[in-house]
């Protein structure tokens, strides 16, 4: 009966890691200090939308821009501590205050490693891209360096 007990413990266990190290889930802080676009530019005209959350200072930015001319939005943000995966973005200009849900996960998508998944916000696109190369980084500039002039 022991045997047979230590046997189904370690196949549980055995599962368990198994399951973990396949899981495409990453950690929910990952979305901090990484640049993220909705896609790389092809062309110097290409309009693309990067996007950054300092961990250090409580702010992000929202990006639209080609490679030589953008506009932005900052936002601060509250992460809700009981809540994992979801923050309080305050846009300062408007007021406004959004509740946005937020998923990082690994993936292997257009050449990119990571994908991050954003609702409850009306700025911005729904999914962003980085690469393993592109984090950490400190802001969205020293991410725009990390990319390629098309």
């Amino acid at each position: 009966m022991k045997k047979l007990a230590l046997g189904m413990m370690l196949l549980v266990a055995g599962g368990l890691a198994w399951r973990a190290l396949r899981s495409d889930a990453a950690d929910p802080k990952a979305i901090f200090d990484r640049f993220w676009v909705d896609h790389e530019p092809k062309s110097a005209d290409d309009k693309f939308q990067p996007f950054f959350i300092n961990s250090e200072f409580p702010s992000g930015r929202f990006v639209v821009r080609t490679w030589f001319l953008g506009q932005f939005e900052e936002f601060h943000y509250h992460v809700l501590p009981k809540e994992p995966g979801v923050m309080d973005f305050l846009f300062g200009a408007t007021h406004e205050i959004q509740r946005v849900r937020y998923t990082v996960r690994r993936c292997n998508e257009n050449g990119f490693d990571y994908c991050l998944d954003l609702a409850g916000t009306s700025r911005g696109v729904k999914r962003y891209y980085s690469k393993k190369e592109w984090g950490p980084a400190h802001s969205v500039d020293e991410g725009l360096a990390k990319l390629h002039l098309p």
